[in-house]
């Protein structure tokens, strides 16, 4: 067996092996959005690891397929999905999702969609913008940044929540992807974050980026 051969072979079985640990998530498929499965599984184990009554904060959910993900994995707290559920997005993605949406009612798919995968409980929409909701919370265990993704957005949303999110906290974004370092997710994480001294990285899986508050 050639290097080429085992380098497959290996690849597979890690491939493998990914399906295998993320059969308990299954049920993202069905949502649409836009996931892969190694991104789907890390925000579901991310939200595994959470302390008890953990209170998670989303935003940008869209039809709530990460809803779904993080919502499976918390043991015990909340996931506050904050989106204005009307096809609204930054220039380049706004066009995409009014496509998607056409004359849907995005807040009851969304509803429906964490009732069938049976995590509703554990889900509260709050139905806006971000910057509607800042002083909702005193303490925030997992800040999920996927919303607005100019950089006056993702920046906005970054300084606006992160000073609520705890010591040994988890913070990730969405479409960290150095194809697309216009993007503020790549400007806010390179330029910032990294920076500050302030986090530490955890991972990147795929386009997800997750860090850790040490300070």
């Amino acid at each position: 067996m050639n290097i080429i051969q085992v380098f497959k072979t290996f690849s597979n079985i890690r491939t493998l092996r990914l399906y295998l640990s993320a059969i308990p998530i299954r049920a993202y498929k069905k949502i649409d959005g836009w996931l892969s499965i190694n991104e789907a599984y890390h925000l579901y184990t991310a939200a595994q690891s959470l302390p008890a009554n953990a209170t998670i904060v989303e935003i940008g959910s869209w039809k709530g397929k990460s809803t779904f993900c993080l919502a499976k994995g918390l043991r015990s707290g909340t996931v506050y999905a904050i989106d204005p559920f009307n096809s609204d997005g930054e220039e380049g993605s706004k066009q995409v999702y009014e496509t998607k949406a056409a004359s849907q009612d995005l807040l009851n798919e969304f509803k429906n969609n964490m009732e069938a995968s049976g995590v509703s409980k554990k889900v509260t929409p709050k139905k806006g913008y971000s910057k509607e909701f800042i002083k909702e919370f005193d303490k925030i265990d997992f800040l999920f940044i996927d919303g607005d993704h100019s950089v006056e957005g993702a920046k906005f949303d970054f300084e606006s929540y992160s000073p609520m999110l705890a010591k040994g906290g988890l913070i990730a974004f969405h479409d960290y992807d150095s194809v697309r370092n216009q993007l503020g997710p790549w400007v806010v994480i390179e330029s910032i974050i990294k920076k500050s001294g302030n986090y530490q990285e955890v991972g990147v899986y795929d386009t997800l980026w997750m860090g850790r508050k040490i300070k």
